[in-house]
């Protein structure tokens, strides 16, 4: 399998190089040259199968000809093996016909370790089979850094720089960065929001003293495609554990740089049978307003509830329009080149496509609240505040008779102050792991909004 920049000015290039590569030269985000393809009834002889093994069957195309099968298994029984199910995620009904998928099961309790953990396994993999040190450079507006330096810190071969706004994250979420006591963890704390620190790693990654350097730099952020592709396995899976339903699936996804849902769309193109896709945001609606519109634009970011999802430029949106335009990189090139100076509109031909497969809804942080409290009073289940985002856009868009699972992307421990606005602090145990990250000692470094203030400090830490 060959991976081509969605902007066409890049040669094409292995698996390795993707994971190890972030953006590709043009700047453009890497994509498989095809989707691989899978009947129906392929896919549901895996009813039986375990997490890692439904994984194996649906990601073995995207690396083979570089890792060998049994390798690659190892690699999937390494990623998962600190998760606190045995199932990696599970599925729970708190409603008829309403199910949530606990993605929050890894060692930071978000969603992102599904694919961080493989990712971090995989990082491995290659770091000892070319002997060279590499450095995992990423910005994050709260889980993804957790996540991150979670996946990463336990390889000795592997250093973590982890950039995410000052003072714009949860307590908790800043703890799992910022105690965990390992010399190859570097949480950089920037006086900026969460599309600042993005701006930085992505010109870090078009910067030639970064190539040159004796480090190798990679991203962590959505925008590499080995986070899109791993996924994907949770749809595959979650429609195995629903299939005596006999019906396609809608998804609810709280959404911000829309890694998530591309990978929804990933798992559709691939074969499984997908209805429809929520897109679930909060008052930083530039998805809903794209969905709404047919138009995307970049948005001013307010600070919510719900932080990992406030952002104005939704990086892996791009995926999606490459598609659209039929993989023509060269009018995506043209596109982006504008953005976000001048919007983009959803090609005419294809917002039938694009309506008849994604929906998309808006919460404001008292809406958030509201679900939380209702959903606690009525099924005495306890949200987050984005997954809450997802359970309200599934109760707004989906009839009762129709089957919804909501992707439950965080466990609620992570924001706490959501939950004593709610008035529900109380309503849970804090996890071990939690209480632990809350008694270790803080160590970051705090910089201010300036690129090569960061640059140098990054270049002048990595080994």
């Amino acid at each position: 399998m060959l991976y081509k920049s969605t902007r066409g000015e890049s040669p094409e290039v292995p698996f390795s190089e993707v994971l190890l590569g972030g953006l590709a030269p043009d700047g453009g985000l890497y994509m498989p040259e095809h989707f691989p393809k899978y009947k129906i009834d392929e896919i549901k002889s895996w009813s039986n199968l375990s997490f890692e093994e439904v994984a194996h069957n649906v990601l073995y195309p995207y690396v083979r000809g570089e890792i060998a099968e049994d390798v690659f298994a190892d690699l999937l029984n390494d990623a998962y093996k600190d998760f606190d199910s045995s199932d990696v995620v599970e599925l729970k009904e708190i409603e008829k016909n309403h199910w949530i998928l606990e993605l929050f099961h890894g060692p930071t309790l978000a969603f992102k370790d599904i694919a961080m953990q493989l990712l971090g396994s995989l990082l491995n993999h290659f770091a000892e089979e070319r002997g060279e040190k590499i450095a995992v450079l990423g910005a994050t507006s709260g889980d993804t850094g957790a996540a991150a330096i979670s996946a990463c810190s336990r390889h000795e071969n592997v250093e973590v720089y982890i950039l995410y706004p000052h003072g714009k994250v949860t307590e908790f979420q800043r703890k799992q960065m910022t105690t965990t006591g390992s010399k190859n963890v570097f949480p950089l704390a920037i006086e900026s929001d969460f599309d600042g620190c993005q701006n930085a790693v992505k010109k870090m990654f078009l910067d030639e003293d970064f190539d040159n350097s004796k480090v190798r730099f990679i991203a962590a952020n959505s925008i590499n495609w080995a986070r899109c592709m791993t996924q994907s396995v949770y749809f595959f899976w979650c429609y195995l554990k629903l299939i005596h339903l006999q019906k396609d699936l809608i998804f609810s996804i709280p959404s911000g740089n829309f890694g998530h849902a591309y990978a929804g769309w990933t798992a559709k193109e691939m074969g499984l049978p997908i209805r429809k896709l929520l897109i679930a945001t909060n008052r930083n609606d530039v998805l809903h307003k794209t969905f709404k519109t047919n138009n995307y634009s970049k948005s001013n970011v307010v600070q919510t509830l719900a932080p990992s999802m406030d952002i104005s430029v939704a990086s892996n949106f791009e995926r999606l329009l490459y598609n659209l335009y039929d993989n023509d990189a060269s009018i995506l090139a043209e596109n982006m080149s504008l953005f976000p100076k001048i919007s983009i509109d959803i090609p005419v031909n294809k917002r039938k496509i694009v309506a008849d497969f994604f929906e998309s809804f808006s919460s404001s942080d008292e809406e958030i609240l509201n679900q939380i409290v209702k959903t606690q009073r009525e099924s005495d289940y306890l949200l987050d505040p984005h997954t809450a985002t997802g359970v309200r856009a599934s109760n707004a868009l989906v009839k009762s008779s129709e089957p919804v699972v909501t992707m439950g992307t965080a466990h609620p421990a992570k924001f706490i102050e959501a939950l004593n606005k709610a008035f529900l602090k109380d309503e849970f145990e804090l996890p071990d792991k939690v209480k632990k990250a809350f008694g270790n000692r803080e160590v970051f470094n705090l910089l201010q909004d300036d690129y090569n203030h960061i640059k140098e400090f990054i270049l002048s830490k990595a080994t």
